[in-house]
């Protein structure tokens, strides 16, 4: 099954990387919590994969509007008409092999709000765009209750404070015991801090900064 569209249409709001800071109380009502359950159209086949993307990012759209958990600012939700995309393009749906450290070195990762967050600085994924090997570090979370399989992978690319949010996005893969791993750019999402910053957000460690314009996943969402 795809992994990743079932990671996103939990919006990361059990797994995001940022943490919330004072943030003013989001309120629900009984409108919204009915909007939110009702049952929605089936979503395409699992071999649908650019189906399966899209059918994500509009469900992405709707429960940002509508969760009490929603990290899209009050005053926003009610204009609130969707994230911003790159079109799906398979060109950035990669092969990709880890290959792990020979120690789990634990690394400090500073944040949106000058604070640090620790992580496992666990392995390198390395894979192929444009004939161009590239490599990006891979981190997990020190914290029990993230599933210890999550592998997070903040980058930044030659779009950040163009296309994209400035201080980077965020890719997640699972670990696989058979080492064959898929990177899907198109995938890629927004820190929470890039919509409200009354978040704290992990920035990318300088060595995740890739030498080429990654033009999939999510991108500004401020003009």
């Amino acid at each position: 099954m795809y992994r990743h569209f079932l990671l996103l249409i939990s919006l990361s709001l059990v797994l995001s990387s940022c943490s919330f800071d004072n943030a003013p109380k989001l309120v629900s009502t009984e409108e919204q919590n009915a909007s939110i359950e009702r049952p929605q159209p089936p979503p395409p086949l699992p071999d649908d994969i650019p189906g399966q993307i899209e059918y994500s990012r509009k469900e992405k759209d709707r429960i940002l509007k509508l969760s009490p958990d929603s990290p899209i600012p009050q005053a926003e939700r009610v204009s609130f008409a969707g994230l911003k995309y790159f079109p799906v393009d398979m060109k950035y749906r990669l092969s990709a092999r880890l290959e792990k450290y020979s120690t789990s070195e634990k690394v400090k990762m500073p944040t949106s709000k000058g604070t640090q967050d620790e992580y496992i600085r666990y392995g390198a994924v390395k894979f192929t765009i444009d004939n161009s090997e590239h490599s990006l570090d891979t981190f997990k979370s020190v914290s029990t209750d993230v599933d210890p399989k999550r592998l997070f992978i903040p980058f930044r690319d030659i779009t950040s404070g163009k296309e994209t949010y400035g201080s980077g996005r965020y890719l997640e893969i699972e670990e696989d015991s058979k080492g064959a791993y898929t990177m899907d750019f198109n995938l890629a999402y927004n820190p929470y801090c890039a919509y409200n910053i009354d978040y704290s957000c992990p920035i990318p460690p300088a060595q995740n900064t890739l030498k080429v314009a990654i033009k999939a996943g999510e991108k500004n969402f401020h003009e």
